[in-house]
């Protein structure tokens, strides 16, 4: 004859009494799997089907086994009913027949099996598969995804890192003190007005001459079949266009800076002559440069406008 099935009073007092004596955690085999998840049930319970033994070496079970006894205990000294939500695990050394009968190959894997009678009893009664790989394997993402089905919250407390706000207080510490070992040198800096010059200058140069173009657009650099380096046509560039241009900008500008300002200190009559060839000269020839190479965008520049 076949054993009769346990009544729903046994089964809530057994699972009553591994849940106080495990720290919420119901330690399972093949048999107690297919009893607790036998219907009718009054209650919820989430099986975490894992494989700790060190032999066959699985990684996220032993990952994912903290995360889930930490949701079952503090389910436990929540206040809810505990009769609400069991949880329990069953390892592959212990539910050998289970992996079978389930065709499962990889763990872990977690099942909720909702109630089928009682106040909280749902219409679809079969079990809903966790998805690891969308929700992750934290015992917040495992809390969610109970209290989505539960209707109430399941809390997750995990315990104080001391050494993580140890090493946070000592780094933010260490950071304010080298803050305020530098901060001499920082605010020297940035009442530097050849500082800000340079920087506002270089950011001109950047802007003018087609780097945002490029970021919208991300031409390629260079035309690799021929090694070109301008594209023809005014609507269109590649990516080392924009820093030749800038560099050329760069150099006229300062030379007329050299020309305004130190040029003029010069004492001596003859360098200072000299000085200006000099400068001039890298003035035309610059802009000579640019005009050169703004021809090969469009032949008609500069569209005879001095004409």
């Amino acid at each position: 004859m076949r054993a009769a099935k346990p009544s729903l009073e046994t089964k809530i007092h057994k699972l009553n009494e591994a849940t106080r004596k495990n720290q919420g955690v119901i330690e399972l085999d093949s048999s107690l799997y297919d009893e607790f998840t036998s219907k009718p049930r009054n209650y919820s319970i989430a099986i975490l089907l894992t494989a700790l033994d060190p032999q066959i070496n699985c990684v996220p079970c032993k990952e994912f086994d903290p995360e889930f006894r930490l949701v079952a205990k503090d389910w436990l000294g929540s206040g809810n009913v505990p009769s609400r939500l069991y949880f329990g695990v069953l390892d592959f050394k212990n539910g050998r027949e289970i992996y079978a009968k389930l065709n499962l190959n990889n763990a872990p894997t977690l099942f909720y099996f909702p109630p089928t009678t009682g106040q909280y009893a749902k219409e679809i009664s079969e079990p809903d598969r966790y998805d690891f790989n969308r929700r992750g394997f934290d015992a917040e993402s495992l809390a969610s995804f109970l209290s989505h089905h539960l209707g109430t919250q399941v809390p997750v407390n995990r315990p104080l890192n001391y050494f993580g706000i140890f090493i946070t207080i000592f780094f933010t510490l260490a950071g304010l003190a080298f803050l305020k070992s530098i901060y001499p040198i920082v605010q020297n800096l940035i009442q530097n007005k050849s500082v800000w010059t340079t920087f506002s200058l270089i950011t001109i140069f950047i802007m003018i001459s087609g780097h945002m173009w490029n970021h919208i657009r991300s031409p390629p650099y260079i035309i690799p079949q021929n090694g070109k380096i301008i594209a023809p046509g005014f609507s269109s560039q590649l990516g080392i266009e924009s820093q030749i241009v800038a560099i050329l900008y760069g150099s006229c500008a300062f030379s007329v800076v050299t020309l305004i300002i130190s040029v003029p200190k010069i004492e001596d009559k003859t360098k200072q002559r000299f000085g200006v060839y000099f400068w001039m000269g890298i003035l035309v020839a610059t802009f000579s440069v640019l005009f050169a190479l703004f021809r090969q965008k469009n032949s008609g520049y500069p569209f005879r406008l001095f004409i």
